[in-house]
């Protein structure tokens, strides 16, 4: 009786039901232990899947690494060589006007500009060339040769530019002249990193689009020596001057913001004179746009600029001695 009613012995368990069911498998945790780290390189074979994701993959992310903050101040600094420019386009227009409507002398005009590009050129001589370290000995014989060859130049091509246009309507001409002093303003060179003027193809164009207008403008006038000085003056205003404005800028901060000031008055009093209250106060409204309210404008736009650099930029070589 104790046999058959006593309870079976338990059976032995094996050990493999025991583990937790949701354990991995040993073999798989030696893998993930094995693995080398992951490196973010395409040429090499890893033993990661395709989409794998390291936390290590945007470590090198940089955002906005090479934005300069400026100030509000530095900004309308930098937008005197427009302003000066801009005035220059407009008295030279205006100088045109008060020619063209017998409110002015063209032998005046002429005289003055050739009083004031030797005055300039001794003040140039004298005091603004001095700070430049890199300036070469000037050849007074080759720059008198070469004044004295434009000037010639210029007796000899008055009275073909004066019939240049002859046959053309006046409004075809002052539409053509605008054009090109659009052209002028817009390929013009208002960068004043350096001294030295810098041979490239806007800046060339800028100052050929400017004398084309004033031989174009000139050839509306009714005596070749009038062509002339009008010519002569238009070479001192858009070849000369420009470099002059640039020299003035690098050797004082307020001699250039005196120079800019006088260029604008003398653009509103010009335009005001010729044409009317209305455009020259838009003129005056544009400098003021330029000057004050796009450094504003730039600003507030500086803080929505998201520039994203990293490991994966092209790389650029570094030529030169400076290899550092």
């Amino acid at each position: 009786m104790e046999d058959i009613c006593a309870a079976p012995a338990p059976k032995k368990v094996l050990p493999s039901l025991l583990l937790d069911p949701y354990a991995k498998p040993k073999r798989k945790e030696e893998e993930l232990h094995s693995r080398k780290p992951w490196k973010k390189v395409l040429w090499r074979k890893q033993n990661y899947p395709d989409n794998y994701i390291d936390q290590s993959f945007l470590s090198g992310l940089q955002r906005n690494v090479n934005i300069q903050v400026t100030d509000f101040w530095s900004l309308v600094a930098d937008s005197l060589p427009i302003s000066q420019h801009l005035s220059s386009v407009m008295i030279f227009i205006a100088v045109f006007v008060g020619i063209h409507r017998k409110q002015l002398s063209c032998g005046i005009v002429g005289m003055i500009s050739n009083v004031s590009a030797v005055g300039a050129f001794i003040l140039w001589d004298l005091v603004l060339s001095k700070p430049c370290q890199s300036r070469s000995f000037l050849n007074y014989a080759g720059l008198i040769k070469s004044c004295i060859l434009i000037v010639l130049t210029l007796v000899g091509l008055s009275p073909i530019l004066m019939s240049l246009t002859k046959s053309t309507s006046e409004d075809s001409v002052w539409a053509i002249a605008v054009w090109l002093f659009l052209a002028n303003i817009f390929f013009h060179e208002y960068s004043v990193d350096s001294i030295q003027p810098h041979v490239r193809l806007h800046n060339s164009l800028s100052t050929n689009a400017a004398l084309s207008a004033s031989v174009v403008l000139a050839s509306r006038l009714d005596r070749s020596i009038h062509v002339f000085f009008f010519v002569l003056s238009a070479v001192h205003w858009f070849a000369l001057f420009p470099i002059f404005r640039k020299y003035i800028h690098f050797y004082s901060f307020y001699a250039d913001m005196l120079m800019t000031l006088v260029l604008i008055m003398t653009a509103y009093l010009s335009l005001y004179l010729v044409s009317s209250v209305i455009i020259a106060f838009v003129f005056l409204s544009s400098i003021f746009f330029i000057s004050f309210v796009c450094p504003i404008w730039f600003i507030k736009l500086q803080r929505f600029k998201n520039e994203i650099h990293g490991p994966w930029d092209i790389a650029l070589p570094k030529l030169g001695p400076n290899k550092d």
